[in-house]
C-alpha cells in the first residue's frame, strides 16, 4: 500500500485540515497512510448536519434507499482488494480474514438493499454467506 493522505468528508465535501493521524503498517512499522483528523468543531458540525439530514432521509422512497445501498455494494465490489489490503496493513489481519470482512461488508449492504423496499420491523437472517451462518440482525 503506497503512502497516501486521505481527507475526511463533511457534508459530502473532502476536508484536509492541518492535523493528520499516521497509519502504521503493522507488518513493516512504516507509515502506510495519513488520515485527516476532525477537531471538536468539525464533529459538532457533522452531528448538526446529521440531524438536518434525518428528515430527508426518512422521506426517501424505498427505491431511492435501495439504489443508494446498491451503489455502495458496487463501489465496495470495485474496491474489494484495496479495502482488504487496508484492513490487512492497518489492522495486521491476515489477508484471508481481511477479505472475509470485506465480503461481510458487501453481504450486509446487499441485505440492506434487498430489505429496504420491504421493511416490516422484523429480525432477519444474515446468513448470505458461509461466514455469517447463524447470525441474525
Amino acid at each position: 500500500m503506497p503512502e497516501s493522505t486521505y481527507p475526511y468528508y463533511l457534508a459530502n465535501r473532502p476536508v484536509q485540515p492541518n492535523t493528520d493521524l499516521e497509519v502504521t503498517d503493522k507488518y513493516t512499522g512504516e507509515t502506510a497512510a495519513r488520515v485527516a483528523m476532525a477537531d471538536a468543531a468539525a464533529i459538532d458540525e457533522a452531528i448538526g448536519r446529521a440531524v438536518e439530514a434525518a428528515a430527508p432521509m426518512r422521506d426517501m422512497a424505498a427505491f431511492e434507499r435501495q439504489a443508494a445501498l446498491e451503489h455502495c455494494v458496487a463501489r465496495f465490489q470495485q474496491r474489494f482488494e484495496e479495502l482488504a489490503m487496508s484492513l490487512c496493513v492497518e489492522g495486521g489481519k491476515p489477508i484471508k480474514d481481511s477479505r472475509g470482512e470485506v465480503t461481510r461488508l458487501i453481504d450486509t449492504f446487499k441485505i440492506a438493499a434487498e430489505e429496504s423496499v420491504n421493511l416490516r420491523g422484523e429480525v432477519l437472517p444474515l446468513d448470505r454467506s458461509a461466514r455469517a451462518r447463524g447470525y441474525w440482525g
